[in-house]
């Protein structure tokens, strides 16, 4: 029987995370969860690990966390990425682990393949929280693929979530912005209700 989930993306910073910042990565994995999607991450640490967490911690979901590696940067191609501590990738909540040849992150990521091609390309819906040079990549990338900047503002399907001030001038003008997660959730489900793309019912509060 074909079963067709969404697949969020949940991107943001891979180094370790305040209590405040790991509260709101959590949150955004069960959000995912509980919308009967797949969890898509880079499958590191931080934002990455504690929103997979999260999302394989709710009972009876119907989606998988997935991951997507990267190569580790001066290795062989078959040599999977590692954190600042020497963790290796994946994180220990990925269930689908999709091992790549490709770096993280390319210069010129217009002209040359790299790890977050996948997982913006992949994805159809993305929450973005703050992050660094590897969230704002894939972010320039979101703002480019896929015809995005021929949707209107309020139905593009990147939301930023988490404090506005920490997302760049240009990021904050191009993407909608959610102040809490039931925001981000009423935009994601606008977003793939377009696409026709089942979910869960939305729970009340």
């Amino acid at each position: 029987m074909l079963r067709k989930l969404p697949i969020v993306g949940v991107f943001g910073q891979g180094t370790p995370l305040s209590d405040e910042r790991a509260q709101l990565a959590r949150g955004a994995g069960k959000l995912v969860a509980t919308m009967g999607a797949h969890l898509l991450t880079g499958g590191g640490y931080g934002v990455m690990a504690a929103a997979a967490e999260e999302f394989v911690a709710v009972a009876d979901r119907p989606g998988l966390a997935i991951g997507i590696v990267p190569r580790a940067p001066n290795g062989a191609m078959d040599q999977a990425n590692r954190d600042p501590k020497g963790r290796p990738y994946p994180n220990p909540f990925i269930e689908i682990a999709v091992m790549t040849p490709l770096l993280a992150r390319v210069e010129d990521w217009r002209n040359s393949p790299g790890r977050n091609h996948v997982n913006v390309f992949t994805a159809d819906v993305i929450i973005a929280l703050p992050g660094g040079t590897g969230t704002r990549n894939e972010l320039d990338m979101a703002a480019t693929y896929r015809n995005e900047s021929a949707c209107p503002r309020n139905e593009r399907r990147t939301i930023l979530l988490g404090p506005i001030e920490e997302f760049t001038a240009e990021h904050r003008a191009f993407f909608p912005h959610a102040e809490t997660l039931k925001d981000a959730e009423q935009h994601l489900r606008a977003v793939l209700r377009k696409r026709n793309l089942p979910l869960q019912p939305e729970l009340q509060s």
